[in-house]
């Protein structure tokens, strides 16, 4: 999924903000955010949080979701 974060993170640079955490370097915030699986994309709105997708998908999907949620 990796590449396909990069080429979204790039395209919508000017739309969205895309992160990315290092589970292991960072436990506190899997525990916080109760973390079960990887890839968890986690998505927020002005600071919450509004929608959560698991698992890798085509490049589409990943957009599409994004954007559904954030209606």
């Amino acid at each position: 999924m990796a590449p396909t974060v990069d080429a979204v993170a790039s395209e919508y640079r000017d739309t969205l903000i895309i992160g990315r955490l290092d589970i292991d370097k960072n436990p506190q915030t899997v525990s916080e955010y109760n973390l079960r699986a990887t890839p968890t994309y986690i998505i927020f709105r002005d600071g919450e949080v509004v929608g959560e997708m698991v698992g890798a998908m085509p490049q589409a999907t990943f957009v599409q979701r994004i954007f559904d949620t954030l209606k």
